[in-house]
Parts: structure tokens; C-alpha cells; sequence
């Protein structure tokens, strides 16, 4: 582990023996949590010249990746680099701010540093817009700067059978939590697929439970990653949001999914699917490890102010399931 998030992580650990505050009066909304959710929006603001606004069409056939600016992706590949790990890397939670998008690229190169079977990356991420449908899939492919990543068809159609996933093209490309790490699955893992799993606030109490018993046994016939998009601390000021996330650390080191399930944005955007990654990584015989943390404030180099930051900070997570390999 890095020198700096091992000195973070211990910082956490430390504030992790003090009561959690009490949560902010004011919220703004935040889909993950709440079953309503926002609309789709007309127009999806591009972050740079290789997005296309809403509307405009990729090659025939594909998934948009809407939120890609190559400029912005060649600063995080040149800032980030894989973890070493002493065993397989199975599962992992990385961000979908593109804030902190040097999280996602380390997620992605410590998989492809440390396996060349990965045939297909399995990624959960929150539903940020209302929809009729609990889960939300797509069969299709994505148009990305570095070629198409191709979807894994089998394995789209089982989470619609086995979990009642509905194919919602629109939904999934324009969830920034999806998309926002499709360019990074092509661009490290270039020979694998992939298959998208959008999951509402109200999937249901037992669908953490559903979802990693379904995937671990995916993984008994097919080499797959499992990677998981989730965003932290909402709307607190930083030294709440570290206090927070100490919390958020304790439960997942330690494996309680009873607590993970009743985090509110204090905590995480999405607790099942948090909650999936844990019961997931105990079901593959992997040990999880927080390889980096931090905030929209600590990653950044404005200063903190109310005023600067009017809804709080955003806190970061990259954590890392890693099984031991036994000759």
C-alpha cells in the first residue's frame, strides 16, 4: 500500500473511536437514496470536446460514452498506478465523480497488473433517475475513445433473468455511475467485456444477498472482475465526512452488512450496493483492503469554505478484494 493512503487510512482508523455527529439539517436529493429521483435530463452538459450532447449518435448501434474528455482521462492514466497485491484481485469499489478519477484508473490497472484471464467486468453502480424498473441493464455495446467495448450478452441476459433486470438503453448511457468508468474498463482491460447493472434505492432488502450469490456463482465458470461504482460521504463538511467515513471503514472491514444497509448519504450513495460487494468478497474467499481515500476537498487544491463548497464534500473510497492464491 502506498505510503499516503496508508497514512489516511490510519488517520480514519484513529477518528473511527469517536461518536459520529449528527447528520446535516439540510439534504439535497440524491437518487441512490431516494426512490423518486430526477427525471432524465434534456441535456447532458459535455465535459469536453469528445462528448456528445444528447441526441447525437455514436456508430450505429452503441452506447455513448457522454462524459469523456481524453484530455481529462490522460491526466488520471499519468497520475495513477496499480496496487501491488499478493493475491488475485476479484472485486473492487471505486468512485464515479470524475473528480476522482484517478481512482478509477488505479481500480482497473491493479486488476490488469495482477490478471490476464479477466474475460468480462461485472459493474454495479446506483440508478441517479427515477425509473419503473428496480434494475436496469443494457445488451448493447459502447462506442468508447479506444474502441468498442463489447457486451457480455450471456451474462446481461442472466442478470435479467435472475434478477429481473430491465434493458433500458438511455438509462445506462446516460448514468454518469456507469458510464463514467466504461472508458477505463477499454482502456486497461481492452480484451474484456462487459455487463451493467443500474440499481435503484428500492432493489429491495434482499437484493445484496441475490446479487453476490448470483455473481460468485458466475465466477465458478467465467473469469470475471467485479467492480463496483459507489460515492461516499454526502453533504457534510469535511472533518464530519472524515468522521463518516471512519465509520463506513469500520463496517466494511469487518464485514457488517446489517449497519451498511441502513447508511443514508452521511455514509454512501448506494448501501446495497456496498452492501453486495462485502457479502461478495467474504462468498469468493477475498479479503478487502482500503487502498485510497479522500474527498472533493483533500483531492483538490482550493481552500475549504462554506462558500466554496455550498452542499459539503463528496468522500472517496477505492477498496480492493483480494483473494489468496494457494499452490
Amino acid at each position: 500500500m502506498k505510503r499516503k493512503a496508508a497514512a489516511l487510512l490510519a488517520a480514519l482508523m484513529l477518528l473511527s473511536a469517536c461518536a459520529a455527529p449528527e447528520s446535516a439539517v439540510t439534504r439535497a436529493p440524491d437518487a441512490a437514496n431516494a426512490a423518486s429521483g430526477e427525471s432524465l435530463p434534456d441535456a447532458v452538459p459535455a465535459s469536453g470536446s469528445d462528448s456528445p450532447a444528447r441526441g447525437s449518435t455514436p456508430r450505429a448501434g452503441l452506447l455513448a460514452c457522454r462524459y469523456f474528455d481524453s484530455r481529462e482521462y490522460d491526466h488520471y492514466d499519468a497520475v495513477s498506478e496499480a496496487y501491488e497485491t499478493d493475491g488475485m484481485p476479484m472485486c473492487g469499489v471505486a468512485p464515479h465523480h470524475l473528480t476522482a478519477g484517478h481512482f478509477i484508473a488505479e481500480l482497473y490497472k491493479t486488476a490488469a497488473a495482477a490478471r490476464d484471464d479477466i474475460e468480462t467486468v461485472v459493474l454495479a453502480a446506483p440508478m441517479h433517475y427515477k425509473s419503473a424498473n428496480r434494475l436496469c441493464t443494457s445488451a448493447k455495446d459502447w462506442d468508447t475513445a479506444y474502441g468498442v467495448l463489447e457486451n457480455d450478452n450471456e451474462l446481461t441476459a442472466l442478470l435479467c433473468d435472475s434478477l429481473g433486470a430491465v434493458p433500458d438503453d438511455e438509462m445506462t448511457e446516460f448514468d454518469h455511475s456507469a458510464s463514467s468508468h466504461i472508458p477505463f474498463i477499454k482502456r486497461y482491460l481492452p480484451d474484456a467485456k462487459v455487463a451493467v447493472l443500474l440499481v435503484s434505492s428500492d432493489a429491495g432488502r434482499d437484493f445484496p444477498a441475490k446479487l453476490a450469490e448470483l455473481l460468485a456463482e458466475t465466477a465458478k465458470t467465467k473469469n470475471c472482475f467485479f467492480a463496483f461504482s459507489i460515492d461516499f460521504s454526502h453533504y457534510l463538511s469535511p472533518d464530519k465526512a472524515e468522521l463518516h467515513d471512519a465509520e463506513t471503514l469500520r463496517a466494511v472491514t469487518a464485514g457488517n452488512t446489517s449497519v451498511i444497509e441502513h447508511f443514508t448519504n452521511d455514509n454512501v450513495d448506494t448501501p446495497y450496493c456496498l452492501s453486495a460487494f462485502v457479502r461478495l468478497s467474504e462468498l469468493l474467499g477475498a479479503g478487502i483492503s482500503a487502498a485510497e481515500h479522500g474527498n472533493t476537498f483533500s483531492i483538490g487544491t482550493a481552500p475549504y469554505s462554506e462558500t466554496r463548497f455550498p452542499e459539503g464534500v463528496t468522500s472517496y473510497f477505492l477498496f480492493l478484494s483480494v483473494r489468496q492464491e494457494h499452490n
